[in-house]
């Protein structure tokens, strides 16, 4: 499912290219599902304090899925005005793209924890978005 709750456009085909070469790579079925919501204003900072206990906004959050089957690999919640104003020399589309990729590396299970960790997702995200470029 994809919603977006912002003010700003983003359409699901800038998520999808990421979510089929992930799932590629990781081995895992094409019909998996992920869940995404794009919002703007304070609705990252309210689920952020809700559900990890932290009182500021954030760029993205994952829910990883509380069951074993990979047929639903849980939601992702990106705030696309935080994503527009860290974007850089990006797009806006390469921006979300990139936060999207994060989320589902998440959502697989790969953090940023400890240092083993970090250098393996770090890995991978750069990687999948080498084969997310190819792609075009």
């Amino acid at each position: 499912m994809f919603e977006n709750n912002s003010s700003m456009k983003a359409g699901e085909e800038i998520f999808q290219p990421v979510l089929e070469i992930v799932l590629q790579q990781e081995e895992i079925p094409a019909s998996a599902i992920v869940n995404l919501l794009i919002s703007d204003g304070d609705e990252i900072q309210e689920i952020n304090r809700k559900y990890r206990g932290v009182d500021k906004k954030t760029d993205v959050i994952s829910f990883p899925a509380e069951t074993p089957d990979r047929s639903y690999l849980g939601d992702i919640i990106i705030d696309i005005e935080i994503a527009d104003s860290q974007k850089g020399n990006h797009t806006l589309e390469e921006e979300l793209r990139v936060l999207f990729l994060h989320g589902v590396l998440h959502l697989l299970g790969y953090d940023h924890l400890s240092a083993r960790q970090k250098t393996i997702m770090e890995s991978k995200e750069k990687n999948y978005l080498e084969l997310i470029k190819e792609k075009g």
